[in-house]
């Protein structure tokens, strides 16, 4: 468990290769990361993981759990950011409770996260596994940034 907590801590610490040619320009990392999904997430992610055809058999179960409990997430988020978009009309109880929403999402996240780590380095070598949590970081870090783009201050 504390490996395992340790190795994701590190995930979440690292900058990614991934798209480093627009690492110095964070708009444009994120307008080349959103380019490189217009295929689908599949596709990016199985061009990103280079995962050999043994691999791939082990990978995508473990990848379709997780977007299956991911889904769930994205859904919490988008609408709390919705509701923070009308926080001049939320009394304290509301703006507490969406608060508190906010907060259980992020950590259920990173539960989340824990793991499909877990299962992915049961099935796949330490290194792929890590890369894959790194490349649903900026999947992530990519839906937070649409979010904030679209959601007033």
């Amino acid at each position: 468990m504390h490996r395992s907590l340790a190795i994701l801590t590190l995930a979440l610490l690292l900058a990614s290769p991934v798209l480093a040619q627009t690492a110095a320009d964070p708009a444009m990392h994120m307008a080349t990361l959103k380019s490189q999904l217009a295929p689908g997430k599949q596709i990016f992610i199985s061009r990103q993981m280079d995962l050999t055809p043994a691999e791939e058999a082990d990978f995508w179960p473990v990848y379709d759990a997780h977007q299956s409990e991911l889904a769930d997430l994205v859904l919490r988020r988008r609408a709390a950011a919705t509701a923070y978009a009308r926080l001049a009309s939320l009394d304290e109880d509301q703006a507490t409770e969406l608060a508190e929403e906010m907060a259980e999402i992020d950590m259920e996240e990173a539960r989340l996260n824990e793991q499909t780590y877990s299962r992915m380095s049961r099935v796949l070598p330490a290194t792929k596994a890590l890369k894959y949590l790194q490349l649903e970081r900026q999947l992530s870090t990519l839906l937070r940034y649409e979010l904030a783009a679209n959601t007033p201050l």
